[in-house]
């Protein structure tokens, strides 16, 4: 396994790439390096280095669907082109980096179209409150300001890593007025906010979202208060594991992200994630279109080609 693949998981690993499709795109760029610097002198050794690869980057974020099923893609491909399309091993790279400059080029369109109506749904004059850091989100938001729509946007710290930072970062580079508060202040911002707007990091095959700790109470509040929940959420994202009664695995981080010297007798809990039930979710924002949680599993079953 090439180094440039070992340095990529041992980033994604620690949270150097953060984002279900900045760790997928990361990934994809492995596989690329890989094929291009193999010295592999058969097809079957090509395919069993880049199955390798893909296996160990799948395995760095097993919590992670978009992931797994962007490299189930690539990997896919090429049993086909090593079975029935290449002549040889300079034939066998040429087709297998064009499948993944595809993939890139293909997550490009999706996040475009994902804005475009994601955008549509942020009204005039509102107060957007986010939790966490999407690059889904802030593309939306993006998309909303340059098409001339006024707003202001709330954003969660997100404890214990602070990830809601960078979104505030992201959306003040970007000239978009931005608040950022502490996560225990969600219910008084919700009392101001006219819509929430969260990313994913997976969602099941019933419509519940898994994603960062804190955005299944943010979801509670958001009902309370009748303020409409949605979740950007590309097709990749969809765990089709679960359509077969697999659950997700909620990822237990380090006990000292949260306290790096606690006292003796003090057990930590440390949830990456929590999970919001589909009734909670107006609806999931994806490059298709507004999808209904009920309905997504069926839409992004037919767009990864997973026969039911």
């Amino acid at each position: 396994m090439h180094s440039r693949v070992k340095k990529t998981i041992q980033d994604i690993q620690n949270l150097k790439i953060q984002g279900a499709r900045n760790v997928a795109k990361a990934a994809i760029l492995a596989l690329r390096w890989q094929i291009q610097h193999s010295r592999a002198r058969s097809l079957n050794a090509l395919y069993n280095e880049l199955l390798d690869a893909g296996t160990a980057l799948a395995g760095a974020r097993p919590t992670e669907p978009m992931l797994r099923n962007i490299i189930e893609d690539a990997t896919r491909y090429a049993f086909l082109v090593l079975k029935k399309q290449a002549r040889n091993i300079r034939d066998a790279r040429r087709l297998m980096l064009q499948k993944e400059d595809e993939l890139l080029q293909q997550m490009d369109r999706d996040v475009g179209q994902l804005a475009k109506h994601g955008a549509a749904l942020i009204p005039d004059d509102s107060l957007v409150l986010t939790h966490c850091h999407s690059s889904s989100v802030t593309a939306i938001l993006r998309k909303a300001r340059a098409q001339g729509k006024t707003f202001e946007v709330a954003v969660c710290e997100t404890r214990p890593l602070y990830q809601g930072r960078i979104t505030a970062r992201e959306l003040a580079q970007h000239k978009i007025k931005v608040t950022l508060v502490v996560d225990g202040a969600m219910n008084l911002m919700m009392k101001k906010a006219d819509i929430v707007l969260v990313g994913a990091d997976s969602v099941t095959s019933r419509g519940d979202l898994i994603n960062k700790v804190g955005t299944s109470t943010l979801a509670h509040i958001a009902r309370l208060h009748d303020v409409s929940f949605y979740s950007a959420a590309e097709l990749y994202k969809y765990s089709p594991l679960t359509f077969f009664g697999q659950r997700e695995r909620i990822e237990e981080r380090d006990p000292k992200e949260i306290w790096d010297r606690p006292p003796r007798g003090v057990k930590i809990h440390n949830p990456a994630f929590d999970v919001t039930a589909a009734r909670y979710i107006n609806g999931y924002i994806t490059e298709e279109g507004i999808v209904p949680p009920q309905s997504l599993f069926a839409v992004a079953s037919q767009k990864l080609k997973i026969k039911i």
